[in-house]
C-alpha cells in the first residue's frame, strides 16, 4: 500500500509523500514534471472526437474551448443548485452550471456537451494526481489523505470522499487544510517546544483561519490540536483577479461603449492577464495588461491596453484583504486571545504571495512572528503527506480491545465494534473541533423555523458517544428530522444536510418523547439516530445503528390511499400558488424560484398520475410556505394566528405584519427584523390564548419534533 497526501486546491493541486528514512516528506512532480498541478478539467472537440483534458492540458485548451473548460470546481462541491453562492457562480464562471435532473438538488456543470457532479469532475483531477504519482514513485498509489478547507461542510466533505472513491482511491483521512499546513511546520520544531500557531490560508478560492496548539514529544512525536477555526468559502485569489478582471471591463466600456461582463470568453481571457498582473505588480510600482483583440462584440474589436499601478491595485482589493483580517480579529475575540499569545503565524496559500496580503498581516501581528521556511503553495500537500504516511490505522474505541485496524474499515477486525469514534493513531497526534454546530429544524412553541444544535460548535471529534437530546413527536406516525450544519438560530439560514425520516409501524400518543442522537467519526461525516422510548421503536431498527441524512427520505412503510395523497397535493399546490400572489413581494429571488420549481414538479406529477411522488411533493410546497420563505412564511403564519383570535389579538397582529411590511419597504433591514420579532411574539401569544400549538396542525406540521416546553428559550 503507498499512501500519499493530496492538496486538492481551487485553482492548483499537489501531492507530496512521507519519507520515513529521512523523517520528511516530499512533494511528488506530475506527469509534466511540475509541482503544482492545475485543477482544471476540459474536453477538447474536434473533427468529430472528443478527448479528457485534465491539468495543464486542459489550461493549454481552454483558451480554444472556454465554455468546455471546469476551472474552481471546488467552489460547488457540495452545494445544491439553489445555493446562494452557486448562483454567484454562475455569473462568474465560463461554464455553465445547471440543476441536475428529476429530484438531484445538488448543482451540475456542463461541458463536452454533458452534464456531470463537481463530484465527478474533481475525481478526475484526483485520478490524474494519483496515476502521476503512482508512475514517478514507480509504485501503485492506493491511499491518500486529502485536505479540504476547515469550514468545510458535512455535504462538501462527502463529495471530497465521493470524488475519491470514483478515482479509485481508498481514503486514509479527510483532514482540514490548515492543519495540514501546521503538520508541515510543526516537524522542524525542537523536541520539547511548544507552539500556538494561527494558521492564515488564502487560496485561491477560500480563505481560513485555523489556531492551533502544537507540542513536540521527546521522543519526537508531535501533537496538534485545534482550538478555533473560522472561514470564507468564497474568498480567495480568484476574487482579487476578478476585481482586476472588473476594471479591465470598465476599460473596454469606456474605449467602445460596450459593457463586456456578460461575455464569458472575455473574463475568461482577461482573467488570465490579471492573474498575470497580481504577480508582476508584487515587486514593480506599474504593470500593463496587454491583450490583443481582449474584447470582440457587434462587430467591435478592442486591443486592451491598460496600465494599472500597484497603489490603483490596492485600492481594488483592499476589501478583500479587510475581509480576511477582520476574520482574523473575530477567530482570536472568541478564543479569548491575543496578538501576543500566538508564537507563529503561517501563511498559506498562492494568495498571500500577494504583497498587500502579506503586509497585512505582518501589520498586524509582527513581521518576527512570520514564519516562512516552507513555500506556501506546497505546505498543505506536505502536512497531508506526512499525515498519510504517519497513521498506523484507527484504535477500537472500546475498552478493551485497542485493536488497530485499517482506516478503511467500518468495524474492529477484532471485537466488531464500530469505529465510528474510533481515533486515528500514529506517531503524529491529532485533536480536532467542529467549526459550527450541527442540528435539526424543530418547532419551539408557535416558531416552526428553530435551529436546535445536538454537537455544538468547538466540540472535539470523533466522539466518544453520541450526542443527544430530547424532543417530543408532533404526529402519530411519521417523524422527520431536517439536519442543519450551521451557527443561526433559524433553521433554514444554515445550510441543510438532508433529512433522516421514521415512519412508525404502528401510532404513538402526540407529545410522546423522541430521542435524536448525532455523532461525527473521524473524518466529521455526521450519523444520526432516532429512538422512541418504551415503544421498542427505533431508527434503523436495533442493533442500533446510526444514519446519514438523506436529501430524499425513505420510502415509507405505510400510505394513505393515493386518491387522498393526491387530493392533498392539489391542495397544497393551490395553496402555494395562492401564497405567492399573495406574499410573493416578500420572498427572496432564490426561494421563489426553488418554490416555483417546486410547484412545476408538482404539477407535473398531477398531469401524469406518479402516484408515489404526491406525498413528497405536498411535503414540499408546505415547506415551501411555512418554512423557507422568511417573512412571507412570517406573514402566512400571523394570518393563521389572527383568524379566529379575539379582534383586539387580531388587530394587533395585522397592525405587526404592517410595520413589517412598511420597514421592508423602506429597505431598513435592522428596522424590519426588529418588528418581524415582535410580531413573532404576538403570533406565538395568540396560540398560547387559544390553546392551539402550530405543531398539532398534523397537514402542515407532519413530523417535525417539537422543543419540550421545560426545554424552551427566548
Amino acid at each position: 500500500m503507498t499512501a500519499i497526501g493530496i492538496d486538492l486546491g481551487t485553482t492548483n493541486s499537489v501531492v507530496a509523500r512521507y519519507d520515513p528514512d529521512h523523517g520528511e516528506a516530499h512533494v511528488v512532480r506530475n506527469g509534466e514534471a511540475n509541482n503544482l498541478t492545475p485543477s482544471v478539467v476540459g474536453m477538447m472537440r474536434r473533427e468529430g472526437s472528443e478527448q479528457l483534458l485534465v491539468g495543464q492540458h486542459a489550461l493549454n485548451w481552454a483558451d480554444r474551448q472556454p465554455e468546455d473548460t471546469v476551472l474552481s470546481v471546488k467552489r460547488l462541491m457540495g452545494r445544491d443548485f439553489t445555493d446562494a453562492k452557486v448562483t454567484r457562480a454562475k455569473e462568474r464562471l465560463n461554464y455553465r452550471i445547471v440543476a441536475g435532473q428529476d429530484d438531484d438538488p445538488r448543482a451540475h456543470v456542463v461541458f463536452g456537451g454533458r452534464t456531470t457532479t463537481p463530484a465527478e469532475v474533481s475525481s478526475a483531477i484526483l485520478g490524474k494526481l494519483a496515476k502521476d504519482a503512482s508512475r514517478n514513485l514507480n509504485e501503485e498509489v492506493t491511499h491518500a489523505v486529502i485536505t479540504v478547507p476547515a469550514h468545510f461542510g458535512d455535504a462538501q466533505r462527502a463529495a471530497t470522499r465521493e470524488a475519491a472513491q470514483i478515482a479509485g482511491i481508498t481514503v486514509k483521512k479527510i483532514i482540514d487544510e490548515p492543519t495540514a499546513a501546521a503538520i508541515a511546520f510543526g516537524m522542524d520544531k525542537k523536541a520539547g517546544q511548544r507552539s500556538r500557531i494561527l494558521v492564515y490560508d488564502l487560496g485561491g478560492g477560500t480563505f481560513d483561519i485555523s489556531v492551533l496548539d502544537s507540542t513536540k514529544g521527546r521522543d519526537g512525536t508531535a501533537q496538534f490540536a485545534v482550538r478555533k477555526f473560522a472561514g470564507d468559502d468564497w474568498l480567495g485569489g480568484d476574487d482579487f483577479d476578478l476585481a482586476v478582471v472588473e476594471r479591465i471591463a470598465q476599460w473596454v466600456e469606456q474605449e467602445c461603449g460596450i459593457d463586456p461582463s456578460d461575455d464569458k470568453q472575455f473574463r475568461f481571457t482577461a482573467k488570465k492577464y490579471a492573474e498575470q498582473a497580481k504577480r508582476e505588480l508584487n515587486d514593480m510600482p506599474e504593470t500593463i495588461i496587454n491583450i490583443p483583440a481582449g474584447f470582440r462584440g457587434d462587430g467591435v474589436v478592442v486591443d486592451v491596453y491598460m496600465p494599472l499601478t500597484q497603489a490603483e491595485f490596492r485600492q481594488l482589493t483592499d476589501p478583500l484583504v479587510q475581509r480576511t483580517m477582520g476574520l482574523v480579529r473575530e477567530t482570536l475575540e472568541q478564543d479569548g486571545l491575543t496578538t501576543a499569545q500566538i508564537t507563529d503565524v503561517l501563511l498559506v496559500g498562492g494568495g498571500t504571495l500577494t504583497r498587500s496580503v502579506y503586509e497585512a498581516v505582518e501589520a498586524f501581528f509582527g513581521k518576527e512572528k512570520v514564519r516562512r521556511s516552507i513555500n506556501p503553495m506546497e505546505c498543505v500537500a506536505l502536512g497531508a503527506g506526512i499525515l498519510a504516511g504517519t497513521l498506523d490505522g484507527v484504535e477500537c474505541p472500546a475498552e478493551d480491545c485497542g485493536t488497530v485496524n485499517d482506516e478503511a474499515a467500518a468495524a474492529c477486525s477484532a471485537c466488531g465494534t464500530s469505529l465510528a469514534s474510533g481515533r486515528a493513531v500514529g506517531s503524529t497526534g491529532l485533536y480536532e473541533v467542529t467549526g459550527v454546530a450541527m442540528g435539526i429544524a424543530a418547532v419551539r412553541g408557535s416558531q416552526r423555523d428553530v435551529f436546535v444544535p445536538i454537537i455544538e460548535s468547538g466540540t472535539a471529534y470523533p466522539l466518544p458517544e453520541p450526542c443527544t437530546k430530547v424532543f417530543q413527536a408532533t404526529d402519530t406516525r411519521v417523524i422527520r428530522v431536517p439536519v442543519y450544519e450551521g451557527n443561526s438560530p433559524v433553521a433554514s439560514k444554515n445550510q441543510e444536510q438532508g433529512v433522516v425520516e421514521f415512519e412508525l409501524p404502528e401510532p404513538i400518543e402526540l407529545n410522546q418523547r423522541v430521542d435524536v442522537s448525532f455523532n461525527y467519526d473521524a473524518d466529521r461525516t455526521i450519523t444520526v439516530s432516532i429512538n422512541v422510548p418504551g415503544t421498542q421503536m427505533s431508527m434503523p431498527p436495533a442493533p442500533p445503528k446510526r444514519e446519514k441524512p438523506r436529501t430524499q427520505p425513505p420510502a415509507p412503510t405505510y400510505e394513505p390511499d393515493s386518491a387522498t395523497l393526491r387530493q392533498r397535493l392539489e391542495w397544497a399546490k393551490r395553496d402555494t400558488e395562492k401564497f405567492l400572489q399573495r406574499y410573493g413581494g416578500f420572498v427572496e429571488d432564490l426561494q421563489e424560484m426553488k418554490v416555483r420549481r417546486d410547484l412545476q414538479q408538482a404539477e407535473q406529477v398531477l398531469r401524469q398520475g406518479e402516484s408515489g411522488e404526491y406525498k413528497r411533493l405536498t411535503e414540499l410546497l408546505v415547506d415551501d410556505m411555512y418554512h423557507n420563505c422568511g417573512y412571507a412564511s412570517q406573514f402566512l403564519h400571523a394570518e393563521e394566528a389572527a383568524d379566529g383570535a379575539p379582534p383586539e389579538t387580531a388587530g394587533l397582529i395585522n397592525e405587526a405584519v404592517g410595520y413589517v411590511k412598511q420597514a421592508h419597504a423602506e429597505g431598513n433591514r435592522l428596522l424590519t427584523a426588529q418588528q418581524a420579532r415582535n410580531l413573532a411574539n404576538l403570533v406565538a401569544q395568540a396560540y398560547d390564548a387559544r390553546r392551539v400549538s402550530a405543531l398539532r396542525d398534523t397537514e402542515r406540521f407532519d413530523g417535525i419534533l417539537r422543543v419540550p416546553d421545560d426545554a424552551a428559550e427566548t
